[in-house]
């Protein structure tokens, strides 16, 4: 038996026998569609077993459809990350059965869209909520279960890049918010650095998406790019932001 087939439909505790201490465990938020659903389906691909995240994971279809093919590799747990309760009930989760994690990705964002001059408290709470609180709020959930030696990687952007903005627009906002998750990556790496827990700030680098429309790669193409670059990352790249592959981006 999989060590998570537990809360398919199962409120008993796992003997020892039953948990496989040689998988490798992903976690993802934002399961439900685009990035997200792309490393949910490479992560399936390469083998590993995969707690999927949505906000409504009743309504995630393609992801449902999914785990009628990976019944014992797929687990799909409710998180909004703007959500301390649904935080509070994926740690008891993961505590009660026992699961120890090799790579988080955390995806889970929006943009929203505001110009200058019209600006309100709308989109800058908006993104903030979604983009850097719940980035914060997922690091801070998981952190116990993180194995040594495991990896966080935060999806941010070009536009949250100081270094290299050159241009203002409508999601101003959107580009403040993910300049706050390129410091929170700083943040979590220094607490873990004891531990040997590579965190990162990745731009996926223009994915078309249903958020960013005018991307020219694919999820299909961008994912096993980023994939390979996370594969590869040492300590010495925790802290940094980076591009998808693995360029060190000007903050």
């Amino acid at each position: 038996m999989n060590s998570f087939e537990v809360f398919a439909n199962s409120n008993r505790n796992l003997s020892e026998e039953e948990i496989k201490k040689e998988e490798k465990t992903a976690i993802i938020t934002g399961s439900n569609r685009g990035m997200g659903l792309g490393w949910v389906k490479h992560f399936l691909d390469e083998g590993y077993t995969v707690i999927a995240t949505a906000r409504k994971p009743e309504k995630a279809e393609e992801l449902n459809a999914l785990k009628k093919k990976y019944k014992k590799r797929l687990f799909i747990e409710k998180l909004d990350v703007t959500s301390e309760e649904d935080h509070k009930a994926l740690g008891e989760m993961l505590k009660k059965n026992n699961i120890k994690i090799d790579i988080a990705i955390s995806n889970a964002g929006v943009t929203v869209e505001e110009d200058f001059g019209k600006w309100t408290s709308n989109s800058f709470l908006a993104n903030y909520k979604v983009n850097t609180m719940g980035a914060a709020f997922f690091a801070q959930t998981i952190s116990p279960y993180l194995k040594e030696g495991a990896r966080l990687v935060q999806l941010s952007s070009g536009h949250g890049a100081i270094g290299t903005h050159r241009k203002a627009g409508t999601i101003d906002a959107y580009g403040v918010s993910k300049a706050g998750v390129n410091m929170l990556t700083k943040k979590l790496s220094l607490r873990w650095k004891d531990r040997n827990i590579i965190v990162v700030s990745i731009t996926p680098g223009g994915v078309k998406t249903d958020m960013n429309p005018w991307g020219k790669l694919s999820v299909a193409e961008a994912i096993p790019i980023m994939y390979n670059t996370v594969s590869n990352l040492t300590m010495e790249n925790s802290g940094t932001f980076i591009t998808n592959k693995g360029k060190v981006m000007p903050w």
